[in-house]
Parts: structure tokens; sequence; C-alpha cells
């Protein structure tokens, strides 16, 4: 009996520091109602932070491997990521998920954006420094959320992404844009449309340049028409011979958290 005690402890351990085994201490769980639907989300506090000062939040898109509804996919490897480098991560994190078969459009950028006001209004999140960031279908999503809420965030760090569709897009799926983002998803120059809308909120863009699942020349260009543009905070780093999986090396990247940090949307106008 004892034997079997022990292990049912250890099985216990070992899930709880799995990525499959989330900590409600370390990622706490909340939820939004959007149309009448339940969305939960995980965030994301410093554990040393004064409530008293205004903290900024980062509202993060995950990729389409971790789209669901178990609340724990969207977390892509986050504990790793701040457990390496915890001098980093002086934010809050809001990580929404996307349903099976959606992406970051319609009700998925709505419970996206809510989940962001409500942590906002939770956690005393300064509205001067918002972060948007995403990887790969999140790397989109966060284009076309840029678009469709101009001069809401103070910086945005898109990860293996584009402005493009990676291959034929539904009417249906056109239809769930925000109206921005498919006037200039639809416009003869795509790119000038999107850096148009999106100003001179300072961008800091990802890719690996042997990425064969989302090609990096749409984030070259996209970064070099932004700087055509006037755009003088415009920052694109590719990763020589890595494939699509840059997420990691991303976050990783010396000088992101300290460039973060000095964002403040009221210097971006």
């Amino acid at each position: 009996m004892r034997i079997s005690i022990l292990l049912i402890v250890a099985a216990i351990v070992i899930n709880a520091c799995s990525d499959h085994g989330v900590s409600e201490r370390e990622f706490p769980s909340r939820s939004v109602s959007v149309n009448g639907k339940e969305y939960k989300y995980r965030i994301y506090i410093p554990e040393n932070r004064d409530p008293g000062q205004k903290i900024p939040v980062m509202l993060y898109l995950h990729g389409s491997g971790a789209r669901g509804d178990d609340n724990q996919e969207q977390l892509n490897g986050f504990r790793s990521f701040i457990s390496h480098d915890p001098e980093n991560y002086t934010f809050a994190i809001v990580m929404p998920q996307c349903r099976p078969d959606t992406f970051w459009a319609g009700e998925m950028a709505e419970q996206a954006m809510a989940a962001l006001d409500q942590t906002v209004k939770e956690f005393n999140g300064d509205e001067d420094r918002l972060y948007l960031s995403g990887y790969s279908m999140g790397g989109y999503g966060t284009w076309q959320l840029a678009v469709a809420y101009p001069g809401k965030f103070a910086a945005l760090v898109p990860i293996a992404g584009g402005i493009e569709p990676n291959g034929p897009v539904s009417e249906g799926d056109m239809a769930l844009l925000h109206p921005s983002v498919r006037a200039a998803a639809r416009s003869d120059d795509p790119y000038r449309a999107f850096a148009e809308a999106i100003g001179n909120t300072p961008v800091w863009i990802f890719h690996g340049g042997a990425d064969d699942v989302v090609l990096p020349d749409g984030s070259r260009k996209m970064a070099e028409v932004m700087r055509s543009r006037g755009n003088a905070n415009v920052n694109f780093t590719e990763f020589e011979g890595v494939g699509h999986g840059s997420l990691e090396r991303s976050l990783r990247e010396p000088g992101l958290f300290d460039w973060l940090s000095k964002q403040r949307r009221s210097s971006n106008k």
C-alpha cells in the first residue's frame, strides 16, 4: 500500500513539472465571456511585483499547434523560458487559446482582447506599456491585431509570421477579419497598407532564415516597407539556418527585453 501511495505521489509531482501539469501558482487561470461563450486563458504575473505600481502587460498569441480548449497548450514552453531568464519577465503575460480549426480573427480575436483588457484592470496594468507578440499563426495575428487596434500597443514582436496568407483563404475566413485588416489584405499592396495602419509603433520582427513553413521573405519585406515609411524603431532579426521553430531563439535574443522596457505608447505618436 505504501509503495502504491508513493508511486501516485511521484506521478503527481512529475505531471506538475511538465507542460501539461500547469501550476495555478505559476500560470493562474482566468476566463472571459464573449458573445455568451466562456473562454479560459492563462496569465503570468511576476512574483515580486508591487501592486501599487502599474505593470506592463504582454498579449501573447500562440501558433496553430496549440489550438484547443484545454487552457494548457498555449503556454508553449513559457515555464522554461521564464525559469531560464527570470530577470527578463518583469511584466504580466496574457495567454488566450484559439479553438480548434480557428485562427486569431473574429471571436478568437475578441476573446484575446477581452482577456488583455481584463488583466489590465485586475493587475493595475499600464495602458501605455501594452506589448503584442505571437508565433507562427500568432505572428500573423500580431500583425492583424495591430491593424485592427491601431495605437493600442506600445510594441509588437511578431515571430515567424507574415502579412500575406500562407495558402488560399476562403471567403468565410476572410469575413472573420476585422474590416480594417480585410481592407488592407485586399489592397494592391498589403505590406504598405499594413505599414500605414501600424504607423510608428515600434516593432521587432523575428524569423528563421531556413523557415520552409512560413517563408521569411514576408518578414524581410515588411521590415523594409516599414522603414521606408519612416518608422525608425523597426528591428529585424533573421536566424541563419533556423527553420520554423524560432520561438525559443527569439525570446532569448539579447537586448529584446531591454528594448521592450523602453517602449511607451505615448512616445510612438
